[in-house]
């Protein structure tokens, strides 16, 4: 499922999953405002961080969908790999449609986009985080 799907998802499955981190992290009743995980996610970061918008947005389920740069800084600061902050796979299974038009996208490219997009893969399979 790509990020674009997540819209497909009810967003307070990324606010339960991101409050049970917090809670996780900072002990259960003991969670700070946005304001102070935002700081922490900086220091956790070197500086880089989510805003404290972006943090209630997402605690308040008004967003489910996150950059690829968002899943990188949470996956630091939890200690998790950035796919965790992925949306849910539903069935596991994609629909014909969807096979058909990837397998269109595909057949467009040239042998040195197909061995980037290889290499990409072999990096996720073989986790290739922290390397």
């Amino acid at each position: 499922m790509a990020d674009d799907d997540a819209s497909e998802l009810s967003p307070t499955w990324l606010a339960a999953m991101l409050r049970e981190l917090l809670e996780e992290r900072y002990g259960r009743g003991r969670v700070p405002g946005v304001l102070r995980i935002s700081k922490d996610i900086g220091e956790a970061n070197r500086g880089e961080t989510i805003s404290h918008t972006q943090l209630h947005n997402i605690l308040t389920g008004k967003t489910g969908s996150i950059s690829e740069n968002t899943k990188v800084i949470l996956s630091k600061f939890f200690g998790r790999r950035p796919s965790y902050f992925s949306p849910p796979q539903d069935s596991g299974r994609w629909s014909a449609d969807s096979v058909n038009a990837l397998a269109a996208r595909i057949a467009k490219l040239d042998a040195a986009q197909i061995a980037a997009i290889r290499q990409v893969i072999d990096l996720v399979e073989g986790d290739g985080i922290g390397e």
